[in-house]
């Protein structure tokens, strides 16, 4: 296997304990600690006495060393290698060459880290390096936190909890202090002129009135600014604890992978992910189907479909119809048409009229009057309601029927009252000449029917006297008695009472209970046709359970199947809210009659 198609596998143990496991898949330089920027970073809250730091692997021309420690007490081990590993120096350090070892592990106290060479595939690095601040806390002499902040814009240390770092309020109670990232690899640090700090910038650490002195730091009001370049250290007290930062580089090494092509990136994933390959191809299936079936009902069904709309939106269109009127030559009337139906004629009693001879004329029809009264087309037309009223018109004129339309016609005179209520008189009379009925004479005839009160009156029997057109007179005139009208039922509601605890279900079920007046009202209405003096104002207390429904219904202010009525009603009602406990509620009515 070629050395450099290697990853490494590491596995530290703490006091007998297996405390982290990890396989770095890139050749970087290897640390094991508390401190931040540690390959891997114990945590301090849960291991505090663990060492600060341990460097362990070192990469130099791509070959890994492993680092002695300068401690006499630790115990370096090497497998899987005939090479006896020869120390050496590098970057001023004791190291063995473990490049073409399997494995081994360094024993420095009560920890101890093991390192395992597994196959990798062989992947190009890229290093990248950048300045970063790092900030331990400090409390009781012991370090407490440690961290890196590498992309943020501003750091805050106080006892905010919106800040980088919260202090708790009963260690500190003074204001924040800020570092801002300048992105150009310095920091700029603002803190109050009161706090005791040190600040090492290009050699010894000074104090605040030696940073002013030297223009290394400048007063802005009560806050003084620090700018802190590459390399700096140092430390600023803030109650019970101190915050330790320094400006460092932290180096970085990532695979580099090569560019890829447009094809290579659209391609790439099918073949790696077979499976996200198949699903793809599934769901790209499945669309084109659908696709391919609207497609398909739109050649087909779809033309019928926009045909029948089309022949729909004409029909339901407005439709304009041309008649055409045709003139016919106006009919001679008799001149004595209107006197005929003004005034009864009267016949001589030993003449008759000539209806043979009328029925031969009738029938005769003259060939030359009918040539000229053939209906000749005009070429007009007209309006189709024009030519309904002109039919209508043509219909009374001509027919019996308008005899008995109109104001004047025989079936207002037959069927009308004198005004009052109900109360009136019918009269049908029959012409003729003055004379006694009881002679059998023509005279005066008529039907008459005289009726009282409210009701509508009937004929029980008529009599006429005379033999002739005499006078008919009703003997016997019977009015119906008024129809008894049931009395009508109306319920009223009361708001609904009781306490929904909050939750909003007191209104959805007043509207559920709202929807069945209804169904009490049917109640109301069966108990008026048992009792007629049934009415008054009903209670209804009833208990809404966990399931939506009605659980108990007690009623008062009715009895007998009025109540078992109400009752079923209620419990009957469904689709109530779902209750975390049953509440109870009570609705009241107030049944009327008219």
């Amino acid at each position: 296997m070629s050395t450099a198609n290697r990853n490494v596998r590491l596995g530290v143990v703490y006091r007998g304990s297996i405390v982290h496991e990890e396989v770095l898949d890139r050749r970087i330089d290897v640390t094991v600690g508390l401190r931040a920027g540690s390959t891997i970073q114990i945590p301090a809250k849960d291991y505090p006495e663990f060492p600060d730091s341990i460097e362990l692997l070192a990469i130099e021309n791509n070959q890994y060393y492993l680092l002695v420690p300068s401690d006499p007490t630790a115990r370096v081990s090497v497998r899987g290698t005939t090479e006896k590993g020869a120390a050496m120096t590098v970057r001023g350090k004791r190291a063995i060459a473990i490049e073409n070892a399997a494995g081994g592990s360094l024993s420095v106290g009560d920890v101890t880290i093991m390192f395992q060479f597994v196959r990798a595939d062989s992947t190009p690095t890229i290093t990248r390096e950048s300045n970063v601040l790092r900030v331990g806390l400090v409390y009781d002499e012991r370090l407490i936190s440690d961290r890196v902040f590498d992309n943020d814009k501003q750091i805050t240390i106080g006892n905010q909890k919106n800040l980088s770092i919260v202090l708790p309020d009963e260690d500190y109670q003074g204001p924040a202090i800020k570092f801002t990232n300048n992105r150009d690899g310095s920091f700029t640090l603002r803190a109050p002129a009161t706090m005791r700090m040190r600040v090492a910038t290009d050699g010894g650490p000074l104090e605040l009135k030696e940073l002013l002195a030297k223009a290394k730091a400048r007063q802005d009001g009560n806050d003084v600014i620090v700018h802190l370049p590459l390399s700096t250290r140092g430390r600023i007290v803030m109650g019970q604890h101190t915050v330790l930062f320094q400006v460092i580089k932290q180096t970085v090494t990532v695979p580099a992978f090569p560019p890829k092509t447009l094809g290579q990136r659209i391609v790439g994933p099918f073949i790696v992910e077979p499976t996200w390959t198949i699903s793809f191809l599934g769901a790209f299936l499945l669309v084109g189907a659908i696709v391919g079936q609207a497609l398909l009902f739109q050649s087909s069904t779809g033309k019928y479909l926009d045909k029948a709309k089309a022949e729909d939106e004409i029909a339901r269109g407005p439709i304009e119809i041309q008649i055409e009127q045709k003139e016919e030559p106006p009919k001679e009337e008799p001149a004595d048409e209107k006197v005929a139906d003004a005034v009864p004629i009267q016949a001589p009693a030993d003449k008759k009229p000539a209806k043979d001879e009328k029925k031969v004329a009738d029938k005769a029809p003259d060939k030359a009057n009918d040539a000229d009264k053939k209906p000749v087309s005009t070429g007009q037309t007209v309006d189709p309601e024009e030519a309904k009223r002109n039919a209508r018109e043509a219909v009374v004129k001509n027919s019996v029927a308008g005899a008995l339309v109109g104001a004047n016609g025989a079936a207002t005179k037959l069927f009308a009252d004198d005004g009052g209520d109900g109360e009136g008189t019918v009269t049908a009379k029959f012409g003729g000449a003055a004379g006694d009925g009881d002679t059998g004479g023509p005279g005066k005839g008529g039907l008459q029917i005289e009726g009282g009160g409210k009701g509508g009156g009937t004929i029980e029997k008529v009599k006429g006297k005379g033999g002739g057109f005499g006078e008919r007179k009703a003997d016997v005139v019977k009015v119906d008695e008024p129809k008894k009208v049931e009395a009508q039922a109306s319920v009223k509601l009361g708001g609904l009472d009781g306490d929904d605890g909050g939750d909003g279900s007191k209104g959805d079920i007043a509207k559920k209970v709202a929807s069945k007046a209804g169904a009490v009202k049917a109640c109301y209405e069966a108990a008026l046709r048992d009792n007629p003096d049934v009415s008054g104002k009903v209670k209804v207390s009833f208990t809404v359970g966990t399931a939506g429904t009605v659980t108990d219904v007690t009623v008062s202010g009715a009895d007998g199947g009025f109540k078992d009525c109400i009752e079923g009603k209620f419990k009957a009602i469904r689709g109530l809210p779902i209750l975390a406990a049953p509440k109870q509620f009570s609705q009241s009515f107030v049944f009327t009659k008219s």
